[in-house]
């Protein structure tokens, strides 16, 4: 186990649930509205409501339609219920992976610097270790051993140990430290109180300074899409800002493929949009004490403008190009920052100085997100055919599942529009509107 592969199979299934919630609570959505209104429908013509003895109003109805009222009872109930269960389960999941991420990384860890498990309190008699059948195969149990006594452990203890390991704060600059504390002691919550406010979940949060605002002891905690949202965000930032910091405190040989790998994951950011979290781990990874190269920091500077490039912030992106002088770095970094800079002309001259047989090449004028604004524009389409004796053509990236989903959705919806707009022209019929867009937030 590496520190890059241990935080990419992370990184990977934490997507996959975070795509998971909307697509299954938008699919979940009809159903119930269906359920309801079916009730609604037998109420309306199947019951009546009268008056007891005490006042009290009570449902009436004839005894051979009660299967069919609690059926359809049940029906609402369990989409209803479906609706409150999945995104808390889906919440639980993505602190569970959290945890396997945590072993992995404690793994790449032993197996980088094996003499760290010298002091590891597991213990085997010789007898235990013949049954094993040698060093090597004690070795990897008492590492197993450690690995599952530490997850095992509070959240915070995870901390606690490794900073104990290698000597060094992991905790004192972490901003989102609070947030992540109060999102596992909610996932708590959920797995052993059914999401009621315990006392325990107030004295954690209140020790690490999260305040619960108007949440008491008694009350049930949900999961709202935007918190499930911002608990994604966390978990992936502590993720890459936990693995990239102890990979570059026993790695130092390997800091130009550190550099790379974390480079490498804010710019998969960018290409999803996820501009939020791009900036504050490029915010992280621009800070760092040292990079390989010019060139390394260079790159992560540029994806640094870039992200508030792309969300329209002109004047913080034209403030950070600002605060450098780019005049003796490269062609392509010139490039970069004339494309940020929108001076278009200037770019179509660069392109023609760089040429075609540069590093910068037919493909990324293609998918690179830099280009984003600018290949829309016909001149550039001029200048790359002219360089490379084809036509322009833009290289998608495929669509995550949620995006393809809702591309999908919105299209039957707007299809389903027409139809019913061409009905209500031929017939006179006021019909009801389609549902509305969908997009990813």
């Amino acid at each position: 186990m590496t520190f890059d592969l241990a935080l990419n199979i992370y990184i990977r299934h934490l997507e996959s649930i975070y795509n998971t919630l909307p697509m299954t609570m938008i699919l979940l959505e009809p159903f119930r509205k269906k359920a309801d209104e079916d009730l609604l429908d037998f109420h309306s013509k199947k019951t009546t409501e009268e008056k007891d003895k005490d006042g009290d109003t009570i449902l009436m109805m004839k005894i051979e339609d009660k299967p069919t009222f609690d059926g359809l009872q049940r029906n609402l109930a369990i989409s209803s219920i479906a609706q409150k269960v999945i995104p808390e389960s889906l919440f639980v999941s993505l602190i569970s992976q959290y945890d396997a991420f945590m072993g992995r990384l404690i793994e790449a860890m032993f197996r980088i610097k094996p003499e760290m498990l010298n002091t590891s309190e597991k213990s085997l008699t010789f007898s235990q270790i013949i049954q094993l059948g040698g060093i090597e195969e004690a070795r990897e149990y008492i590492l197993e051993k450690e690995i599952d006594g530490v997850i095992r452990d509070s959240h915070s203890d995870h901390f606690a140990y490794l900073e104990n390991k290698l000597g060094m704060p992991l905790r004192k600059e972490l901003k989102i430290w609070n947030k992540f504390i109060e999102i596992t002691e909610r996932r708590n919550l959920f797995v052993h109180c059914d999401g009621i406010v315990s006392r325990q979940y107030l004295a954690k949060c209140k020790e690490s300074d999260f305040e619960v605002g108007e949440v008491k002891l008694g009350d049930r905690l949900s999961v709202p899409l935007e918190y499930f949202k911002e608990s994604f965000q966390i978990l992936y930032e502590l993720a890459v800002k936990l693995t990239h910091t102890i990979w570059r405190k026993l790695k130092i040989d390997e800091i130009e493929s550190a550099d790379n790998h974390l480079n490498n994951v804010c710019y998969s950011l960018l290409e999803i949009s996820e501009f939020n979290l791009a900036n504050n781990l490029l915010e992280f990874a621009c800070d760092q004490k040292k990079h390989f190269n010019d060139a390394s920091r260079n790159i992560l500077i540029i994806n640094k403008i870039l992200s508030k490039y792309l969300q329209g912030k002109t004047d913080e992106c034209k403030k950070m190009i600002e605060s450098k002088d780019w005049s003796a770095c490269s062609d392509e970094f010139r490039m970069a920052i004339l494309v940020l800079q929108d001076k278009d002309e200037e770019v179509y001259q660069m392109m023609r100085k760089i040429g075609k047989d540069h590093r910068l090449g037919r493909d990324e004028y293609k998918t690179w997100p830099l280009f984003y604004k600018i290949r829309k524009k016909k001149k550039f389409s001029e200048v790359f055919k002219e360089l490379f004796d084809e036509d322009y053509t833009v290289s998608e990236k495929p669509l995550t599942p949620l995006h393809n989903f809702i591309k999908e959705r919105n299209k039957a919806n707007d299809k389903d529009k027409k139809r019913r707009t061409k009905k209500s022209t031929t017939t006179g019929v006021k019909t009801q509107p389609a549902s509305p867009a969908l997009n990813a937030d």
